[in-house]
């Protein structure tokens, strides 16, 4: 199968030429492809080479129904093909059909909804109907849905100043604070946790690393005429000991926790950390994380109720303790 560039170029080249013209000449097609790779002359035997691919080489995908009038030329024998159309299966459509379920629900957001467009049309390019002629694919599938978020309008100029690295400033008001104040920050990730977005980046003013919720924004940030501080940000190293949002800059501690065994089998199938070691006893399981103790571990572990138990490290135990004595009192 040829598969060298002028090869590839001639092949659209003759479909373009048969779409548009619904019958193209072997002198058209010859001059076309001569025009289009600017080299002349390209003769017959290549032209035929060429149909005969298009049409018959499986490794090349096309399977072109290219059919030849006498007098007028070549044409596809079915008028809607188009070797642009895309070659899928039936599970790989199922698959771009569920990505466009997915991302609907974020249609509110631009930069989000144009994703969806993209694949929406990949879909209808396939036609994805005649998977089903009576019902919607995925009428039977519900996805997990959540109320939008506030600052989600945020998102597109959040995202544009990390791309182009360019500082921002922005009013924001933290739930135990009376009135907004002013942060200008360096951006470096936008991260989702728990159906809130999140900017972590650095703030210039207090020379360290800040994560601010999207959602605390009381206005657009805008843009700061300041020199870009990059410091080489990882989000894969950064959060690799945390779980949750919020980064409190500890070393990360082993923490172990005793699970019922009707319980372990969740943590089991679902981790909880990627650094999870599970030990199976008899009667219970013990997991063991190399994490920092985060707020979001704590309400984890509150969630499980009776179900855990916090073996180490003793200020984590302590803490579990007293939270649950705290919830006893009237």
């Amino acid at each position: 199968m040829p598969t060298n560039k002028e090869a590839l170029i001639r092949y659209r080249v003759i479909n373009r030429c048969i779409k548009d013209f619904k019958y193209a000449s072997l002198d058209r097609l010859i001059n076309s492809c001569e025009d289009a790779l600017d080299i002349s002359p390209i003769s017959k035997r290549t032209i035929y080479q060429d149909i005969r691919d298009m049409k018959e080489d499986s490794r090349l995908g096309y399977m072109a129904p290219i059919k030849r009038d006498p007098n007028k030329g070549y044409y596809y024998d079915d008028p809607d093909y188009s070797i642009d159309n895309i070659p899928l299966n039936e599970e790989e459509v199922k698959a771009l059909s569920f990505a466009a379920t997915m991302l609907d629900q974020f249609s509110n957001t631009d930069l989000f909804s144009t994703f969806t467009g993209a694949v929406q049309k990949i879909v209808d390019t396939m036609n994805i109907k005649r998977m089903s002629d009576e019902e919607d694919l995925l009428s039977f599938i519900e996805f997990e849905q959540s109320p939008v978020s506030l600052g989600h309008q945020f998102i597109d100029p959040v995202i544009l100043a990390i791309k182009e690295k360019h500082v921002i400033s922005f009013s924001y008001q933290r739930f135990v604070e009376k009135r907004p104040h002013n942060h200008t920050v360096h951006p470096y990730l936008l991260k989702q946790y728990h159906n809130r977005w999140y900017l972590i980046g650095w703030n210039h003013d207090k020379r360290k690393i800040f994560t601010y919720s999207l959602d605390r924004f009381s206005g657009a940030p805008k843009e700061v005429d300041l020199p870009y501080y990059d410091i080489g940000f990882n989000p894969r190293e950064f959060y690799k000991s945390v779980i949750g949002i919020v980064m409190p800059f500890e070393q990360p501690q082993k923490v172990v926790l005793k699970f019922s065994k009707e319980q372990a089998w969740y943590v089991i199938t679902q981790p909880i950390h990627s650094s999870q070691n599970v030990e199976m006893k008899d009667d219970h399981a013990v997991v063991n994380l190399e994490v920092v103790p985060t707020y979001e571990l704590i309400m984890l572990i509150m969630g499980w109720g009776p179900e855990v138990e916090v073996l180490k490290p003793a200020s984590l135990r302590k803490e579990i303790m007293e939270l649950h004595r705290k919830s006893l009192r009237e």
